[in-house]
Order: C-alpha cells, then structure tokens, then sequence
C-alpha cells in the first residue's frame, strides 16, 4: 500500500513538472517538426525555419504555424540573411513553400471567411458591373447604400441603343469584395436622375447575394510606375525583360494571380499584354489576358483588370514580399508591419 502511495505521488509529481514545462513552451521539439512536416518542409528546411524564427526574435518557433506576423518576421530574416538554403532555384522553391504557408494562415482569418447576404451591406466605393440582357455589361460606383436603394454613377460601357432608358430595366449585378470573393444578384433600376447635376441611377436592394469565386490569392493595393507592352502570345515571352521603352502606365493593385493596370486611352478585352516595373531593387514583369476594362469616358482613360500568367517561383516569391510587406531583414532588427 505505501509503496503505490509513492509511486502515485511520483507519478502526479511527473505529471505536475510536464504541465508547467509545457506552459512555458507551447509545443515540444518533437510537436514542431512534425508540424513542418505536415506544412511540406523537410527536417532540414523545419531546421532552418527554427533558426531563423529565433534569430528573428519569435519568442516560442511554433508560433510560425500558425501566427501570419511571427512567419513574416522569420521570412524577413530569412530572405535578409542570404544563406545558401534560400539562394538558387532549390532556394526559391523553399520560399515559395513558405510563402504558401504564409496564404494559408492569410485565408485562415475570419475576414475572409465571413460573407455578405445583403446588397445593404455593400460598401461605399464598391465597383459594380451591370449586365443588361441583349444591351451589354456596364461599370459603375456605389455612392450611397441607404436603406431603400444604392446609389451607383451612371453607368459606362457598351454602347446604348438609340433611345435607350435606364429607369426600370431588370439588370444582373457582380462585384468583387475586397478580401473575400465574387458577388452576383438580381436588380431593377428603380431611377435615373441627376444628383447636384452628376448623373446616377438608383439600384433597388436584394436580400439573395450569390457568393462565388472566392479568391485564390491575397491582393494589395499599388501605385507602381510600370511599362506595359502588347503581346502576340503570352507563352515564351511572359517573363522576358524589355530593353525598349513600352507605354508608360500605372499598377493599382498586385497578387500572384492578376493585376490592374491605368492606361490612357481604350483597350479590348481578350489583349495580350506584359507589364514591367520594380519591386524594391528587382525588375519585376508579368503577362496575361485582359479580363474586363474600367474606362472613364471624361478621362479618357481605362483601367485594365489582367488575369496573368503563371509566374516563376522568383517572381512569384517577390510579388508576395510586396503584398505581405515582407521586408529583408539581419540579426534581431525589427520586420516591418505586415499589410492588413
């Protein structure tokens, strides 16, 4: 009896010390490159992840796994640091696995999980296509959503029958919301009229949102002086530098998959084009097909929405530093915030 007594206080002592060991640290170096091992790293690359998310300052290395700031802490340090298992094509693999990782706890946070089911609760600013049966598809703007109707600008785009009136036509509607996905529903026109002298229409609401096509890669904002060129064909040439002067424009937005560009002037959906422009001290260029076109008839200028090409892992590598703001780093110094 005494001696099961001593075993059972033995054992619950055992029990005690495991507990509070693992209150200081999260998980065991056991728990953690199996953890590396199930986010596709080798024992290897979990090895050098460890020692760039200590030299990086993350206070316990399994919080790469699952916390998107401490993972672009230790990206920072180890594109910063320049050692050989970052270097080369075998080194860009590596980060490319990395920054798949770095997507998938992007997409783990509730704003991408949580949908709208009410055009009420589209945002002002929110770009719009409208699409007419046997009329076209048109762009606009919501400027007010009250409780009765939306408030777009008036619509531009395909050219209108002669006699052409907006008020009561039955319309589709789609719009992408920022950080979330495709919406598609079934409106009227409920009015078109003159508000301080600016045209718009008035949108009646609905209450049954479709949401479709959630993104398959994060998207930011950009304000990027580039070069763009007309293409015959995007195979062969997608990532081939220009030494010649191209038409000068502006990228609005960035993501792995797509960009947005301004230019002067029209352009037609189904355009081949390649864009170049810099990333930090990296010439960066993409290719695609033109998706759909924004044109403001009073500017005389077009926004072109590009699906582009598969990229390289080194190019594909340096638009996610751009959109996670993932800046080189050394030693302990502090990583930049990461965008929201």
């Amino acid at each position: 009896m005494i001696a099961f007594l001593v075993g059972l206080v033995v054992v619950l002592a055992l029990v005690s010390l495991a507990f509070s060991l693992r209150g200081r640290k999260r998980f065991s170096w056991l728990e953690f490159f199996l953890k590396g091992k199930d986010s596709g790293f080798s024992f290897a690359e979990t090895r050098v992840l460890s020692r760039a998310a200590v030299e990086s300052g993350v206070q316990d290395s399994t919080n790469i796994f699952w916390s998107p700031r401490d993972l672009d802490k230790t990206i920072s340090q180890l594109v910063g640091s320049q050692s050989p298992s970052v270097r080369g094509r075998e080194g860009s693999l590596f980060l490319e696995r990395v920054y798949d990782l770095r997507k998938k706890l992007e997409f783990d946070q509730p704003r991408y999980k949580a949908g709208i089911k009410s055009s009420r609760q589209i945002a002002q600013g929110q770009r719009i296509r409208l699409l007419v049966q046997g009329v076209g598809v048109f762009g606009c703007t919501v400027l007010d959503n009250n409780s009765q109707f939306l408030v777009v600008t008036y619509p531009s785009g395909s050219r209108l029958p002669q006699g052409f009136v907006w008020k009561g036509k039955k319309s589709s509607a789609y719009f992408w919301r920022r950080e979330d996905a495709c919406y598609v529903f079934d409106t009227y026109i409920l009015d078109d009229m003159r508000i301080r002298n600016i045209p718009v229409i008035h949108l009646a609401h609905s209450e049954s949102l479709l949401r479709t096509q959630k993104r398959k890669s994060v998207r930011t904002r950009a304000k990027t002086p580039a070069s763009l060129y007309i293409l015959k064909r995007v195979e062969g040439a997608f990532e081939k530098i220009e030494r010649e002067s191209g038409l000068r424009c502006i990228v609005q937005d960035l993501s792995e998959d797509g960009f947005s560009v301004l230019i002067g002037g029209k352009a037609k959906i189904g355009m081949m084009v390649k864009v170049q422009f810099f990333i930090a001290d990296l010439q960066v260029v993409m290719s695609g097909v033109v998706r759909s076109i924004d044109y403001d008839g009073e500017a005389r200028r077009s926004v072109l929405h590009v699906e582009a090409a598969v990229p390289s892992p080194r190019t594909k590598n340096a638009i996610r530093s751009f959109v996670y703001n993932i800046q080189a780093k050394s030693g302990t110094e502090e990583a930049a915030e990461p965008q929201a």
